[in-house]
């Protein structure tokens, strides 16, 4: 399934019991990104790979970094049945390189992104900012997602220890489903959108 826009259906990923960035959060994240044709762009914490799919769709050039093993397993699976590349080495346009490791320490040796988008930091966000901060090309974007108050405010704090302009969005999105025969909105979890730039 091929798509010039951000937004594909959730049930077209396969899922197990790992996390995903939702459809209408990872519309708006990409969004923010203002992700270009051709450019570098990290997953850090890719789980399922969808941001990863969609960002190589785009034609991006992409990082998936992963440290669980069934997630890695899940983000290749992905990645095959929507028929990207997977790269051993440097990604061409519309490719995906699959990281295993845990940032930020398996960001050292990648080359410079444009974008960066953090999905899941396993509580090290600060470490991970100040790390992508370092090697983030000039006009760089990150965006980071979260969904607790403390994840939000400590990801500000890091933006703004590394000189970095930035913006937060709390994305609510609620669901129509049907129920002994009515409709009721089921929401999802709120997620923290946060933008950081210089």
């Amino acid at each position: 399934m091929k798509r010039a826009v951000p937004g594909i259906p959730d049930d077209a990923f396969e899922r197990g019991s790992v996390p995903m960035t939702k459809q209408e959060v990872r519309a708006v994240a990409l969004a923010k990104l203002g992700l270009r044709r051709g450019e570098v762009l990290y997953d850090i914490g890719s789980g399922t790979g969808s941001v990863a799919v969609e960002a190589a769709l785009l034609g991006a050039r992409v990082y998936a970094v992963e440290r669980r093993g069934e997630a890695v397993e899940l983000l290749r699976r992905n990645l095959k049945k929507f028929g990207i590349a997977e790269s051993g080495a440097k990604p061409a346009g519309g490719e995906v390189r699959v990281v295993e490791g845990e940032a930020p320490e398996a960001l050292h040796s990648l080359e410079a992104p444009h974008r960066v988008f953090i999905g899941g930091s396993g509580g090290r966000v600060e470490e991970i900012v100040r790390a992508v901060a370092e090697k983030l090309r000039e006009n760089g974007r990150m965006v980071l997602t979260a969904i607790t108050l403390e994840t939000l405010d400590r990801a500000r704090k890091a933006l703004e220890r590394e000189g970095f302009g930035h913006e937060s969005v709390l994305l609510s999105v609620a669901r129509a489903e049907r129920a002994r025969g009515v409709t009721m909105m089921r929401a999802l979890n709120p997620v923290f959108i946060i933008t950081g730039w210089r």
